[in-house]
């Protein structure tokens, strides 16, 4: 009996990518005489509204389940691919995995910058920090990516890897031709 030859690392990859998409993506953090935490998921807005935060974000928001649902197809193609036959699905998932993160990155960074609309008490560019001191109060704004963005990455590294694993290890044998 010989057990089917299965990709265990597109399996995790495939794995990643579902956790990811229920966690947060994008957040900004104020700490100082105010305390705030705002996250971005990729299926909605924030659930709190920022007093710190005046920049719009819709885009974000309005764009972001596009991302989750290139994501969700990063997973389903990895792990379809995962099946030894199957491997054009597995490097079809990898390309998708490898983009989203890029296109997420200027989703946010695209967000930022017309997010301001002139103001001067502006965030710029997709992370960062600034403090702003307003005599003896002084205040912190933190933004960046979150766990789930940074997880959907180490996903597409294992994309690529289940690749190479792929052709190495689980190569189809052509049929024998009987002499």
């Amino acid at each position: 009996m010989e057990f089917p030859r299965i990709n265990f690392v597109a399996l995790l990859a495939g794995a990643l990518f579902l956790v990811s998409i229920f966690l947060y993506w994008w957040g900004l953090d104020t700490t100082g005489f105010v305390n705030d935490s705002v996250r971005w998921p990729l299926w909605s807005g924030p659930s709190t509204t920022s007093v710190t935060s005046s920049q719009t974000f819709q885009t974000l928001v309005t764009y972001g389940p596009v991302i989750g649902v290139l994501t969700i197809a990063s997973a389903i193609l990895v792990l379809l691919g995962a099946i030894p036959k199957a491997h054009r699905l597995l490097m079809g998932g990898g390309i998708v995995s490898v983009l989203t993160p890029i296109l997420y990155a200027l989703l946010v960074n695209y967000t930022v910058s017309n997010g301001c609309g002139g103001s001067s008490n502006c965030i710029t560019g997709p992370f960062g920090t600034e403090t702003t001191t307003f005599g003896p109060l002084s205040l912190t704004r933190t933004w960046g990516f979150q766990t789930g963005f940074y997880i959907e990455i180490v996903g597409a590294v294992l994309a690529i890897i289940a690749m190479a694993f792929h052709q190495t290890f689980l190569k189809i044998k052509a049929p024998q031709s009987g002499h």
